[in-house]
């Protein structure tokens, strides 16, 4: 069971999320891109990751630490700069911009601001939050949900549903933070108007979040962040019966 970390420092957590951000798009999402002209990542072990690509190797981020898993074995280098990143995979940087513009900027030269132990609050809270959803997906099977995707662009995972009633369906996901909540939080974002309740509780889009300090102090995280996840999936069908 994964432990979450708390965020010691915001500062340096909200630096590192952003070179990390970059890095999952400029380099990881771009290998990728490279190889299959897909984009989509994945939670791994100690930060993300691409999958396997077609010649068996994998490229992803453990910390502040950039590895190239090959089928002979791993090589490991510090984050330091895009351009050296780039260099060390054997790609050329950048997010590949003919599927639309990224969301983080592009200067191959600049410093990475990568603090190992924000680095590791982040990976721990992918790791965790990947179990809750994934566990949540199989308990509404029947709303088809969609694959758990860690989407570079916007830095989250997440899958939606597709129920047949439209008020029903929202993405489920988890993000590393942004401008508008800086630290980490799980979220429920329904594709519709959400009916008045002190749940739905978002302030810059519309729908609910659970930040990760809610969670870190908690003796069962998985438990209380599953509730979460139910009490929003309940509230949208209670939304669809009124609409009926």
């Amino acid at each position: 069971m994964t432990t979450l970390l708390p965020v010691d420092d915001i500062d340096a957590f909200v630096s590192t999320r952003n070179a990390l951000h970059r890095i999952a798009e400029h380099i990881v999402a771009k290998a990728r891109y490279v190889d299959d002209g897909e984009i989509r990542l994945t939670a791994f072990a100690g930060g993300f990751s691409t999958p396997l690509l077609g010649d068996g190797s994998r490229i992803r981020v453990d910390g502040d630490v950039l590895v190239v898993d090959e089928p002979t074995g791993s090589r490991r280098t510090s984050l330091t700069t895009i351009g050296e990143a780039a260099a060390f995979v054997g790609i050329e940087a950048g997010f590949p911009s003919e599927l639309y513009p990224p969301a983080t900027t592009f200067e191959p030269a600049d410093p990475l601001a990568v603090d190992r132990s924000a680095a590791e609050t982040l990976a721990a809270w992918y790791a965790l939050t990947a179990e809750v959803l994934e566990q949540f997906a199989r308990e509404i099977a029947d709303a088809h949900p969609s694959p758990l995707i860690l989407w570079p662009e916007h830095f989250d995972q997440a899958f939606y549903t597709e129920d047949a009633e439209e008020a029903r369906r929202a993405n489920y996901g988890a993000s590393a933070g942004d401008e508008g909540h800086p630290e980490p939080y799980m979220y429920v974002g329904p594709w519709g108007a959400s009916l008045a309740n002190a749940y739905w509780n978002a302030t810059s889009f519309n729908g609910a979040v659970l930040s990760l300090s809610q969670l870190v102090t908690v003796d069962n995280p998985t438990e209380v962040a599953l509730q979460f996840l139910r009490t929003g999936r309940a509230l949208l069908s209670g939304a669809t019966s009124r609409h009926e």
